[in-house]
């Protein structure tokens, strides 16, 4: 009799193990349940993302109608991520700044093809590395969210089609150049790869292209012609275009050339470059639009062509590096005195 009771005693001892483990795994989450689909079983195990080589864990499938079916970041939010300028939602400063950019350039004096007295045409290239050119690599978000890089700028103004930039084969504006290409020129071609996401552990297949980093433009090329105008006996600059630079490396890292990416019409540009502040390092709130800083000359720049009979750069004909900007200095020098011997005294 006291076997009987002895054993009984056991097998409620171990049902009450078992039942008791059983509800500390339903609390865990669940750790033995599955998910089930029509075509595989997917355990929740580690699965190598072909796209990056990165092994990813999937989480599991939530249950019909739960609220956590919606797809979720990694940082809990269930927003979606949008590529759009923040806007700050409070006023960062001591007093609100105007919002609305209706600023436009002032137009050009006329000049007259018979008051043309004399004119030079020359290149010039602007190295953002320079003291004097550090606003050109100044890369913050203004208050409305919009990037202040210059590079960032006029590459904005193409998307949206204030601005039509035109191909580099030549620097007269003959043939025109979509967003598109110039986004191929800089991250090359789009290309698809399986991959497979992080989050919802879905395998798809997804279009990608490498990220340009605008941070990697540090010279502008400028064309500009300076006339002397016959009625006002003033001697005039206009600049017709801009350029970023791209370099071109060689295998053991040395820098091979300097293209331009695309090119800008000037004139065009303006509107543009009157909405966007430059950044001041010595005030802030003395602020000055890019348009501003390009007609007062507010940077540095050396000469690397003047129009000649062969059509070349000072580079062609002059090895030495210091001895070609000696070169531009003759070439700025030539122009200044131009206008000097013009006088009578």
């Amino acid at each position: 009799m006291r076997a009987v009771m002895f054993k009984r005693i056991s097998w409620c001892a171990l049902l009450l193990v078992f039942l008791a483990a059983e509800a500390q795994a339903q609390r865990r989450g669940g750790t033995t349940r599955r998910r089930t689909s029509t075509t595989t079983t997917t355990t929740e195990e580690e699965v190598v993302n072909p796209a990056t080589g990165n092994a990813v864990t999937p989480p599991p499938a939530p249950a019909e109608g739960d609220a956590a079916a919606t797809p979720l970041r990694p940082d809990d939010i269930s927003t979606p991520v949008v590529d759009t300028p923040r806007k700050s939602l409070r006023v960062d400063g001591v007093t609100s700044k105007n919002s609305v950019r209706d600023r436009v350039p002032i137009a050009y004096d006329n000049i007259r093809e018979d008051d043309k007295f004399w004119e030079k045409r020359i290149w010039q290239v602007i190295d953002i590395r320079e003291k004097m050119n550090l606003p050109f690599q100044y890369n913050v978000e203004d208050e409305n969210g919009v990037n202040q890089l210059f590079v960032n700028i006029l590459l904005s103004a193409i998307k949206s089609g204030e601005v039509q930039a035109f191909n580099p084969i030549d620097d007269r504006f003959t043939t025109p150049m979509s967003y598109e290409e110039i986004q191929t020129k800089t991250a090359g071609e789009e290309r698809t790869v399986r991959s497979i996401d992080p989050v919802t552990g879905e395998e798809k297949l997804v279009t990608t292209r490498d990220e340009f980093d605008p941070r990697t433009i540090v010279q502008y090329k400028i064309k500009e012609v300076w006339v002397f105008d016959k009625e006002a006996s003033a001697l005039k600059v206009r600049i017709l275009g801009i350029a970023p630079m791209v370099s071109r490396m060689n295998e053991d890292g040395s820098l091979r050339a300097s293209i331009p990416l695309f090119w800008v019409y000037y004139p065009d540009l303006r509107p543009v470059l009157a909405k966007f502040d430059v950044y001041n390092q010595n005030n802030d709130a003395a602020s000055m639009s890019w348009e501003d800083l390009f007609e007062m000359r507010f940077f540095s720049s050396f000469v690397i062509k003047e129009n000649n009979a062969y059509n070349r750069e000072i580079k062609d004909y002059i090895k030495d590096g210091v001895m070609r900007l000696l070169e531009g200095e003759r070439i700025k020098n030539q122009i200044f005195n131009k206008e000097q011997d013009l006088w009578q005294y």
